[in-house]
């Protein structure tokens, strides 16, 4: 029965597992973040596996997204904060006696910048965090690389970027439909997106100047599908379709879980750049024993079906 520490963050409702990375293979993090995320354990809409003192994350089907990014920033700035006796023993990276108590944290908490990398992203991800525990405010600062936004049909555009893509459909022609599920299933296949490390179908609309989207994400390795409560990446992927139809540059997009993701597209030492801003919360953190697959024949099914063969 493994027992995994971790720590669970709510970037703008995109609940998110982050567990400390052990050298364990993609295979064997695929495998655990998928029991971790069942319902009947802790729950959650994707999982990354974190290196603390290298700033890497690698979310467990070594996709790309923002939203994790944005946990990790909220993370390093709680470590840093609160040093508790436990608390190196929960993230791996430092020896109890190397800690500070929770009454050592200091009394103002500036604006804390970090630099990571993330997978299915070329470039460092610089995070610019404030606030403290238990809730922040986090941007994601990427260097934007080449993509491309491909017209489908009316209303529908197919936006790539690395480690992800996002179908956009919106809402004028392309409404919600009542089984989203099969829906975004069916579109994935017909426009060839199974074999794309993730994939979002968002159904998108805009209200007197307000902007909402409803994503829901597939993640091939990790065979997990949610219908998310924020998508980072889904709104970049909005704000940049968007923004090549006019000279638009700044997005607030409303996410399902209730707040909004900031977007602004920027140009920086003749680079273009793009920063994805909310709030980030911590939920909890200690340890989970997870089952044993074997153990449990439904999970054991289940993983079966949706773990890639290939996964090494």
């Amino acid at each position: 029965m493994p027992a995994l520490t971790f720590s669970k963050w709510s970037p703008g409702g995109n609940t998110t597992l982050l567990f400390p990375d052990a050298g364990q293979r993609p295979a064997e993090q695929a495998r655990l973040a998928s029991l971790a995320l069942d319902s009947s354990m802790l729950g959650g809409e994707q999982a990354g596996f974190v290196n603390l003192s290298q700033h890497k994350l690698r979310m467990a089907g070594g996709e790309f997204c923002v939203n994790a990014s944005r946990a990790v920033g909220a993370l390093l700035a709680y470590t840093a904060q609160y040093s508790g006796p436990e608390q190196g023993v929960l993230d791996g990276i430092a020896p109890r006696s190397e800690q500070k108590t929770e009454a050592a944290a200091p009394a103002e908490h500036p604006v804390r910048l970090d630099e990571i990398q993330v997978s299915g992203w070329q470039t460092p991800v610089r995070l610019r965090t404030r606030g403290s525990a238990p809730l922040w405010q986090v941007e994601a600062l990427l260097r934007l690389p080449e993509y491309s936004i491909t017209t489908i049909e009316k209303g529908a555009h197919l936006v790539r970027l690395p480690g992800i893509c996002h179908l956009l459909l919106g809402g004028a022609t392309h409404p919600l439909p009542d089984d989203c599920h099969a829906v975004a299933a069916q579109l994935r296949q017909q426009h060839g997106l199974e074999a794309e490390p993730a994939a979002g179908v968002i159904w998108w609309r805009e209200c007197q100047g307000l902007l909402d989207m409803l994503p829901l994400v597939h993640v091939r390795d990790a065979g997990t599908t949610f219908l998310e409560n924020a998508c980072g990446s889904g709104a970049l992927a909005l704000a940049l379709c968007l923004a090549r139809a006019g000279t638009r540059r700044t997005f607030s997009i409303m996410q399902p879980g209730g707040s909004a993701l900031d977007v602004r597209l920027f140009a920086e030492s003749g680079l273009d750049m793009a920063g994805i801003d909310g709030p980030v919360s911590l939920v909890a953190r200690g340890k989970v024993w997870l089952p044993d697959p074997d153990s449990r024949p439904g999970l054991t099914q289940k993983l079966a079906s949706s773990l890639s063969p290939n996964l090494s």
